[in-house]
């Protein structure tokens, strides 16, 4: 089993961090952009940093490969986010956030030809480092954290909307400050969105306390369905598009699904299959630890952390489940 690796910061980080600031300073023109199935660390980032920037008189423009999810409606400014792929529109400056490489983005913006400077701001440790200004620390337990720093370097005058975002960011890419990489400062920075005004009550509400009743539904289906490998140490489960019309339910309600079978004593790595619309397959693991399945998700053209990690296949789901399956159970036993 691999051992939880650690982590270190880039020792040029506070070098870009600098350039960072000097280009959004110098420039006026952005669009932010996040990686496809946009979660909640990214959306928050977004909604936070477009608030700063559009507070400092900067023109700003949101774009995303796909639509935000339900859960996310509470977020300040959401409605201005914008859904494309092939965005051709050249704008000064644009901001990746929490995209450990360009693709990831889901072909929202060709940097190339779309910017003349390019933040790639993230916390995973396997970054391609295509911006000409990389913000890359993967110390950060999410890079929500990073953008709360960002503000502060540029001095905003941050209120309780923009507080709201760095939270939703904060609190979910942690498993809600469950997961290892929580420190003290994230707890410290939290401190400081709580005397902005957020108050956690309200956000765990948001996050956590607005299940539809056909999500209740579609969750009671797909957990009858659980299954776990001969040692117990893997469980999966899946979510067809059948039962989704069944039960009227989204395919954004069943964003925390694969942390019920984490939980379950003894599970190593849990695996959750979404049959999406397209006849694709989208697919969360998550691990207690001594898995990292960034490199499992990765191995499949996916990415995400050691403890949380996901990957969208072009196969239907009978497929994609056994050869991801496969591949867990390599990893889990060590053969890898």
């Amino acid at each position: 089993m691999m051992m939880e690796q650690r982590l270190e910061r880039d020792p040029v980080y506070d070098q870009e961090f600098a350039r960072a600031i000097q280009v959004i300073e110098k420039h006026n023109d952005f669009i932010l952009t996040t990686h496809i199935n946009p979660d909640g660390d990214g959306l928050g980032c977004e909604s936070a940093l477009s608030l700063a920037l559009t507070g400092m008189g900067k023109k700003v423009t949101v774009v995303n490969a796909n639509a935000t999810p339900a859960l996310y409606s509470f977020l300040p400014n959401r409605d201005s986010f914008n859904v494309a792929t092939g965005y051709s529109q050249h704008h000064e400056v644009a901001i990746f956030l929490e995209c450990p490489d360009e693709q990831r983005a889901g072909g929202v913006i060709d940097i190339s030809r779309g910017a003349s400077q390019v933040i790639n701001i993230d916390h995973h440790v396997f970054n391609s480092r295509f911006g000409t200004v990389n913000l890359i620390d993967p110390t950060a337990a999410a890079a929500g954290e990073q953008v709360w720093d960002l503000l502060e370097g540029l001095k905003c005058q941050c209120d309780k909307l923009m507080a709201i975002g760095i939270y939703t960011a904060i609190a979910t890419d942690t498993g809600h400050f469950k997961y290892a990489g929580v420190t003290a400062r994230t707890h410290q920075i939290i401190a400081q969105l709580v005397e902005l005004g957020v108050r956690p009550n309200y956000m765990n509400e948001q996050l956590y306390e607005r299940v539809p009743v056909e999500g209740l539904h579609l969750l009671a289906m797909a957990l009858a369905w659980v299954r776990f490998n001969a040692r117990h140490n893997v469980g999966w489960f899946s979510v067809t598009q059948d039962m989704l019309t069944a039960t009227g339910a989204q395919e954004s309600n069943t964003e925390n699904f694969v942390n019920y079978v984490r939980a379950v004593e003894g599970v190593e790595v849990a695996v959750f299959f979404l049959e999406t619309r397209e006849g694709k397959t989208k697919i969360s693991f998550r691990s207690r630890g001594a898995i990292d399945v960034s490199i499992i998700a990765r191995q499949l053209g996916g990415g995400g952390h050691q403890r949380a990690a996901g990957v969208l296949l072009s196969e239907p789901l009978e497929l994609a489940q056994a050869r991801v399956l496969t591949e867990v159970e390599k990893r889990v036993n060590g053969k890898e």
